[in-house]
This record gives structure tokens, C-alpha cells and sequence, in this order.
């Protein structure tokens, strides 16, 4: 398990949508969004995102909460 990268794995439930970062620019798309399908570092939303992927893993193994 790589946990440099961890909360880049968990899937959103819900749509987060993110503006371009700086630096990058496209001309033909100036004020174009971004909808993420997984999470990103500094996302409120991806401990819970991770949590809940690692935690369906674990469940699917015959864990226990």
C-alpha cells in the first residue's frame, strides 16, 4: 500500500467541481471547470473518501468495525 498517495484513491460520492490551477491556461476554455472522480490532496471531502474505500475493502475480507 503506497500512503504518499493515499487520499488520491478514494472515490467522490458526491460532484466537486475545481477551477483550472495556476499556471495552465487554455486559451479556447478560459473559464472552464473541472468535475474530479477522485480525490485530491487539501480536498475537505477525500479522508472520508479514503476511509470509506478502505474501509469497504477491509468489510469485503471478513473484517469487522
Amino acid at each position: 500500500m503506497d500512503v504518499k498517495t493515499t487520499f488520491l484513491n478514494g472515490p467522490l460520492k458526491e460532484d466537486v467541481y475545481v477551477a483550472h490551477p495556476n499556471g495552465f491556461f487554455d486559451p479556447d476554455h478560459p473559464k472552464k471547470v473541472y468535475r474530479l472522480k477522485k480525490a485530491l490532496y487539501g480536498l475537505e471531502q477525500a479522508p472520508r473518501a479514503w476511509y470509506d474505500e478502505l474501509s469497504q475493502f477491509l468489510i469485503s475480507k471478513c473484517f469487522t468495525k
